[in-house]
């Protein structure tokens, strides 16, 4: 029985099913995926259903899995929980399940890095997957020198993680390097166990330049706009104006006005607390509408007010995102009042518009 070892795929699956057909993979033979299966490649959802279906596979925990895992998402990560939409939280729960290394009679497979002197089973999950926390904690321990070149294990390792060039790096017959740049436009490459046998396909072109430019606006798009600080909006549409992809400009040019048509709101929902402290004041005096006021939804704004503090700058530091922003105007202001701003195609904090 053979064992084929493939390195970082990236979302490359074409390229995944014509290194399976090099190899001539049969049933009898077990493959196994060093990690980094998703991200930055154009079919990670593709890939993902290939190795989860097939039998006799193992897929490691490559960092970029543990990012989904742990939330820590970057662009890259958004993008792959666009494409798997609702099907995400399958490919997250069946991530929690990946192990951090396997060991064959004939080598040990990691995604990223092993330390020589721990057992398997007690070496940091961060160092084997490659979490660039723990790429500094090795960088402490060994200094200048990468970890490969300090290893004295028994057995060779395999690893991805770093890509390498279009060829595997090989030191000392002892670490193994087949990150070779698939979704790059570099190599796929696998290694055939127990003879370490080389197999590579190329990749036509570079995936991720070409992912990075497509999926700007629909990564824009799907942010959570609502739950966002304000200062946080103004930051993102100052970044993205005049951006090189003209939907993405126009979308960053709606998401400003939509921001601005919210807080021009703000004079007039603060005359509207002046009124009704003027109200509750009318009622119960100056000492006894805070009685009365305590339980109202906007009573921290009638506190503002009476004390003569209340601006829009303060509106907005107490009502810090559009979702508590729009919360209140809609217990403030009558509904014709907010009709217009609430039927702009550019209100959702999804960007449907």
């Amino acid at each position: 029985m053979r064992t084929i070892v493939v390195g970082d795929i990236h979302g490359c699956y074409t390229e995944l099913v014509k290194l399976l057909e090099k190899v001539q993979l049969t049933a009898a033979d077990c493959l196994i995926s060093l990690g980094d299966i998703v991200d930055r490649g154009p079919d990670s959802v593709k890939v993902y259903d290939l190795l989860k279906n097939r039998p006799n596979t193992i897929v490691l925990m490559g960092n970029h899995e543990r990012k989904h895992l742990r939330q820590t998402l970057s662009y890259s990560q958004e993008i792959v929980r666009l494409q798997f939409g609702e099907r995400y939280h399958e490919f997250l729960n069946w991530v929690s399940t990946l192990p951090y290394y396997h060991e064959l009679e004939a080598a040990i497979l990691v995604h990223a890095a092993v330390e020589s002197d721990i057992p398997m089973a007690q070496q940091r999950e961060e160092v084997l997957c490659g979490c660039i926390a723990d790429e500094k904690y090795l960088e402490r321990r060994y200094g200048q020198i990468y970890w490969s070149h300090s290893y004295t294990g028994a057995k060779p390792v395999i690893v991805g993680h770093h890509v390498v060039g279009d060829s595997p790096l090989i030191t000392t017959q002892k670490i193994y390097g087949i990150d070779t740049g698939a979704c790059h436009g570099g190599n796929l490459t696998a290694v055939i166990l127990p003879g370490f046998e080389i197999v590579q396909v190329r990749s036509p072109k570079d995936y991720w330049r070409e992912e990075i430019a497509k999926w700007q606006l629909p990564v824009m798009q799907a942010k959570p706009w609502d739950s966002y600080q304000w200062d946080k909006i103004k930051a993102m549409c100052e970044e993205y104006q005049g951006a090189p992809y003209s939907d993405l400009s126009v979308f960053m040019a709606q998401k400003r006005q939509w921001m601005n048509n919210l807080l021009s709101l703000a004079p007039i929902a603060i005359r509207q607390v002046e009124a009704k402290l003027a109200d509750l004041i009318t009622q119960y005096g100056a000492d006894g509408f805070k009685k009365q006021a305590h339980d109202l939804p906007y009573a921290t704004l009638l506190d503002q007010a009476n004390a003569g503090q209340l601006t829009p700058e303060l509106l907005q530091k107490i009502l810090s995102t559009p979702d508590q922003w729009l919360q209140m105007m809609r217990i403030l202001l009558p509904a014709d009042q907010l009709g217009a701003i609430q039927s702009s195609p550019i209100q959702s904090s999804r960007g449907e518009g």
